[in-house]
């Protein structure tokens, strides 16, 4: 005989459950939530979208305003990884208008004035990018990339100036830099080394 399971179901405790369980729920959901700081490395544009939300008040948190900041120059940094200066350049200005200082921000728009500059390639514009570039460095001492990028404009403006690029590169491969770029560091300046021994050895 299959016993009656109703008999046996704590009715009270079911009955009462969602009382105890719905809080539970909330608190749960609540904490994992993630922080407004940790969605602008996540989803920026989510939190960009309640920048009015977020800067309503007398008192605006510390927390709300380096979020804005950090997503700005999070998709200010997505957009100059992928060659769209204009979009980089209008994030990083957003970001400035939140902190007039932020190295960030003010490394990101020295590197688009370089680029731009760069891809000019007169030697007026070479010289222009290379300041901007050293800007860039001085703004993020531990990136590379603004020393490879002042070793491509030195060979743009005169492959001859072997101690300069090498200079450049070398200092770029002893700093952080993105696998590509380092691959083509090395390639770059081995090239040149190569230059420079065939031209000292002619001129022995």
């Amino acid at each position: 005989m299959i016993p009656n399971k109703a008999k046996y179901l704590p009715g009270p405790l079911l009955k009462y459950a969602p009382i105890y369980i719905f809080p539970f729920i909330c608190y749960w959901l609540t904490s994992c939530a993630p922080t407004v700081v940790e969605l602008a490395e996540t989803d920026p544009e989510a939190v960009i979208a309640r920048k009015s939300e977020l800067l309503t008040g007398k008192s605006v948190s510390e927390e709300a305003r380096t979020a804005l900041i950090n997503a700005y120059n999070n998709l200010g940094n997505i957009a100059l990884k992928t060659n769209d200066f204009d979009k980089a350049k209008k994030q990083f200005n957003e970001s400035l208008l939140l902190d007039n200082k932020n190295k960030q921000a003010k490394y990101g728009l020295a590197m688009i004035e370089g680029h731009l500059l760069f891809k000019k390639g007169n030697k007026s514009a070479l010289w222009d990018s290379m300041e901007q570039f050293g800007k860039a460095s001085y703004y993020d001492p531990d990136n590379g990339e603004p020393h490879y990028w002042m070793g491509r404009a030195y060979e743009k403006k005169d492959d001859g100036d072997f101690e300069l690029i090498i200079e450049a590169y070398e200092k770029a491969l002893n700093l952080t830099l993105p696998e590509a770029l380092k691959q083509d560091a090395h390639k770059r300046l081995a090239a040149v080394k190569k230059q420079q021994k065939i031209y000292e050895e002619f001129w022995k």
